[in-house]
């Protein structure tokens, strides 16, 4: 019980059942606007995806292997260069809503979600 109470006293984000939130962005589950402060935009189909599963694992080193079984499925062709890319994206529109939260690269491993 104790564990339970720990648990619901600090998290990490935010979670109510249309938006997904960390640090200074929240992420609008139905209508994929990322937003930070004033400004928002939309994303695509897997750069949303990707900002989900980053939000669902905050501060935590998500590998290029599970964001590729998670966001283009098991038995994709997809390869590591479609994960930068993608996170390149993410990357360029963080800046662009001027939030203080990034996708840092754990150099081998994966990338996590971080604030600055």
């Amino acid at each position: 019980m104790q564990e339970l109470r720990s648990l619901s006293i600090r998290t990490d984000h935010a979670i109510n059942d249309n938006t997904l939130s960390f640090s200074d962005i929240t992420l609008n589950l139905q209508t994929y606007e990322l937003s930070c402060g004033g400004n928002s935009l939309n994303l695509g189909l897997k750069e949303f995806s990707i900002m989900e599963y980053l939000l669902n694992n905050p501060n935590k080193v998500i590998s290029k292997e599970k964001m590729i079984e998670k966001i283009w499925g098991y038995d994709s062709d997809a390869e590591y260069n479609n994960v930068e890319v993608y996170i390149s994206f993410l990357r360029k529109k963080l800046r662009h809503i001027h939030s203080g939260t990034s996708i840092k690269t754990v150099r081998g491993v994966g990338y996590r979600l971080e604030e600055s």
